[in-house]
């Protein structure tokens, strides 16, 4: 599960697993995990919670009465990406109306996304209107294969964040901090429940990377992200133009895992049936984040094991959360992540990044080309704006995960 972005453009990503609050006893579903042989294989499908490994056309059998189906998805896995793919077209064979839903892309963008599957957009312009650098971050090319099928096949993309403001005010102020006009625009919201509040605690104690102030306004911000995505679904599935429509929904695994997220807060608004996919990439302790003591369900209806990707498959990370700013500003650190790269090399909020190895850094894609270049373990020497004085800090990437 990716780390919260509503705060910016984060170039310090973190996948949050399943928080282990206590060992409890494994259940069938759980101890599968540790005997799965290596190398894993492509079609890795547990069915929870009987237990049973399932092929990938008997998995698609099992989705057919789903009017929704939430795949949960560490972002920067290019396999996850590809699995969603598949499913994507083995819906589509299956004769279904296929809609897909992304947490990627926020509601308000809803116009940019119907241009681009309507052919109305290159891919430069797409990515520019739909402000891809600022609202999502992650590399395009992991979700390009998923966007272009969307496209040839005109199905409907559809935006289901929020504003991120929304949620950084809240981990900032908390709701009671927040003036009337903004209460008045926030969906409504269950902050009741307590296996999620435990759930998120244990996340919040591990890795307390976040803007929030207190963890009372981190559950809040978190909930609130989940309650804007359902807000947008459920108003779609009741909507004319949802009517009779399957909806794949791709979004981080922390918002499906234990129906804690997106799939609990559309339930409470709208009954339709639905089925959960978490993938996970396999690890030698993976049974031991698969299980949290404070939860009666299982984390899915299915979990895909995938294989552990390669560090040259993934960009090192430095530790900062960016915004972008008109005018000579360009792009400012907003945050430096505790303990990251980027404080150890004495980076601060407030520097503008001016150049990097040398060459002029346009738009952040400049940054992820060089830390691509540059790989895991080097040196990358940053050209900044501190206080109207130029400077160069050498930041040490950290070594292969």
């Amino acid at each position: 599960m990716k780390r919260f972005p509503w705060i910016g453009l984060l170039l310090f990503i973190s996948c949050i697993g399943f928080g282990c609050a206590r060992k409890i006893p494994l259940p069938l579903w759980a101890s599968q995990i540790s005997m799965i042989p290596e190398p894993i294989g492509s079609e890795q499908i547990l069915k929870i919670p009987d237990g049973d490994w399932i092929s990938f056309a008997q998995f698609m059998e099992d989705l057919q009465e789903a009017r929704i189906i939430y795949v949960g998805e560490t972002h920067d896995q290019m396999e996850h990406h590809q699995i969603q793919l598949r499913i994507l077209r083995g819906l589509i064979e299956k004769g279904k109306e296929v809609v897909v839903a992304m947490e990627m892309f926020q509601r308000s963008q809803q116009p940019v996304l119907d241009r681009w599957t309507s052919g109305q957009l290159t891919e430069e312009q797409f990515l520019k209107e739909a402000d891809w650098e600022t609202t999502w971050t992650i590399d395009y090319s992991l979700y390009r294969g998923i966007l272009d099928e969307a496209r040839n096949k005109g199905l409907k993309v559809l935006g289901l964040n929020i504003p991120r403001e929304w949620v950084k005010k809240i981990a900032q102020n908390g709701i009671e901090g927040l003036s009337l006009e903004d209460r008045g625009n926030l969906p409504e919201m269950d902050l009741t429940d307590q296996q999620h509040r435990a759930y998120i605690q244990s996340m919040y104690n591990q890795h307390r990377q976040g803007l929030a102030k207190t963890f009372e306004y981190f559950y809040q911000a978190q909930c609130l992200w989940d309650e804007g995505m359902g807000e947008t679904l459920s108003r779609f599935l009741q909507s004319p133009e949802g009517m009779g429509k399957t909806i794949l929904v791709l979004a981080g695994g922390g918002h499906v895992v234990f129906d804690f997220g997106i799939p609990k807060r559309v339930s409470r608004r709208v009954s339709v049936p639905y089925q959960t996919i978490v993938l996970r990439e396999w690890k030698k302790t993976l049974d031991d984040d698969l299980t949290f003591a404070a939860a009666t369900s299982p984390p899915a209806d299915f979990l895909w094991i995938t294989r552990p990707a390669p560090p040259e498959k993934k960009r090192p990370r430095i530790g900062v959360t960016l915004k972008m700013q008109e005018g000579p500003q360009g792009i400012t650190i907003e945050r430096v992540i505790p303990e990251s790269p980027a404080e150890k090399a004495g980076l601060l909020p407030g520097d503008q990044f001016i150049a990097v190895e040398g060459k002029e850094i346009k738009g952040v894609k400049d940054i992820h080309a060089a830390l691509d270049e540059k790989g895991w373990g080097k040196e990358i020497t940053f050209t900044i704006l501190r206080e109207g004085i130029r400077k160069e800090i050498i930041v040490n990437l950290p070594p292969a995960e």
